[in-house]
């Protein structure tokens, strides 16, 4: 056998052993969970798993509620900006799970996305920034309910 040929059969065990680990991974019961595990996209789009995820010890598993709506965004001047332009690359609700930042923050976030290659034309970024903080920013807002720091939520 050649060196080559030894070679790439030795690149290529630990990938079958991960797909033949991963074998048994099927539905787990009748309840229709399978296992967790790493999953890759292949060429035909379908993910499919390589490996059984390496910290999960049980059969099945269990994920939270995933939302099916996206959170609109507050209403405000500069909305639609926000709208027309984030919306290109991600969510808006991208930006509502976001904690509150100071203004100085969201100015660096919509640099970095235009440096990312967002098509946000340099004379409207300022506005999406203002709008950005008027209604995600420190400031507090009408349609914010007030925070006690001394009161917990409820779990």
């Amino acid at each position: 056998m050649s060196r080559r040929r030894i070679l790439a059969s030795a690149a290529v065990l630990p990938l079958l052993w991960c797909l033949s680990a991963g074998a048994d991974s099927g539905p787990a019961g009748g309840n229709g969970l399978s296992e967790a595990g790493v999953y890759t996209l292949d060429s035909s789009g379908l993910i499919a798993p390589i490996c059984p995820y390496p910290g999960n010890t049980g059969p099945t598993y269990s994920v939270g509620a995933y939302p099916l709506a996206p959170t609109p965004l507050r209403r405000g001047k500069g909305q639609e900006l926000v709208e027309s332009y984030c919306s290109i690359c991600h969510s808006v609700t991208l930006i509502s799970a976001q904690p509150r930042f100071p203004a100085e923050i969201w100015k660096k976030e919509v640099e970095k996305m235009i440096h990312l290659g967002a098509p946000i034309p340099p004379e409207l970024a300022a506005q999406i920034v203002d709008y950005l903080q008027q209604n995600y920013g420190l400031m507090p807002n009408k349609e914010d309910p007030p925070r006690d720091p001394a009161t917990k939520p409820a779990p």
